[in-house]
């Protein structure tokens, strides 16, 4: 089985995943990862030097590798299931998990620092308006895990593993 967790930047997809993996024991992949790994590129390098289409076609092709993985944990990026077939594919592949903090949880995990390290993020209004219009692709995912203001990596690990319909990965 395959879980792909989605959610925006900041939202905690690569801490839970490492968690949630640990506790299924099977496999993890951070997608934002392999894509610098493949490129030889940090992902806002990619984008400053490539552009937001090549960072996507690199972002699709890695998560296409995933899909001869099994059992694995995938944190995916915040746009990767935003446009193209990716959302569809994944779904037909495993499971795709929405961890879904609120918005003001996110901005404050990022931070100053966090900021001049996404791409994407450039201040809390043009952050805001990505968000929203990401929405409709991570209302489409299979589970969805709302976050509470506080609530650590591990209780969310946790929750992910009760909600599962079945143990997905160990034996």
């Amino acid at each position: 089985m395959r879980i792909y967790l989605t959610g925006f930047m900041g939202s905690g997809k690569t801490t839970v995943g490492r968690l949630l993996a640990e506790r299924l024991g099977c496999a993890f992949v951070d997608l934002d990862a392999e894509v610098e790994r493949s490129a030889g590129l940090a992902v806002r390098e990619i984008f400053e030097l490539r552009g937001e289409a090549e960072f996507r076609r690199l972002e699709s092709e890695r998560l296409e590798a995933t899909f001869a993985l099994d059992p694995v944990v995938v944190a995916t990026g915040g746009g990767t299931f935003a446009a193209g077939g990716n959302l569809a594919a994944a779904r037909g592949r495993g499971l795709v998990v929405w961890i879904h903090p609120p918005f003001a949880a996110i901005v404050a995990r990022i931070g100053a620092l966090g900021k001049s390290d996404r791409p994407l993020f450039r201040d809390e209004a043009s952050a805001l308006a990505l968000y929203r219009s990401r929405l409709p692709a991570y209302r489409r995912a299979d589970l969805t895990v709302e976050v509470a203001t506080g609530e650590s990596a591990e209780e969310v690990a946790a929750r992910i593993v009760l909600a599962l319909p079945e143990r997905v990965c160990s034996s």
